[in-house]
């Protein structure tokens, strides 16, 4: 499984794009496709830039979304900003998970969002 880095631009580009797609669906949102292409090209830049966000698999990106979608606090939008707060509060559940196996010692099993650590070395 690859890192959101390692991914290749367009690849994840294309990647995004079905992910904001079925959102949009998802929150009843009516977008354009040139507006969701846009957007899929920012967002998949960002995640490969930024640091906190790239070193997430794709699919913990679209558990994020999942998660966001249904149980967000916020009225859901199809913006950027919606987009961080989902991924980002879906990190603190995936570092929240990866403590909670590797330092307090629970079940990997048993941990919700728990998944083994990508090797980053070839």
């Amino acid at each position: 499984m690859k890192t959101l880095k390692q991914e290749n631009i367009k690849d994840l580009t294309d990647k995004v794009y079905e992910l904001l797609h079925k959102t949009a669906i998802e929150i009843g949102h009516n977008v354009d496709g040139k507006t969701l292409a846009a957007l899929s090209k920012i967002f998949a830049q960002d995640l490969q830039q930024e640091n906190r966000f790239k070193n997430l698999t794709f699919n913990q990106l679209v558990d994020a979304f999942h998660q966001g979608v249904r149980f967000g606090k916020d009225e859901p939008f199809l913006n950027i900003r919606t987009f961080y707060k989902w991924t980002y509060a879906h990190k603190k559940i995936i570092d929240n998970a990866y403590y909670e196996v590797h330092t307090l010692g629970k079940p990997k099993e048993t941990t919700l969002f728990y998944q083994e650590p990508v090797k980053l070395l070839k």
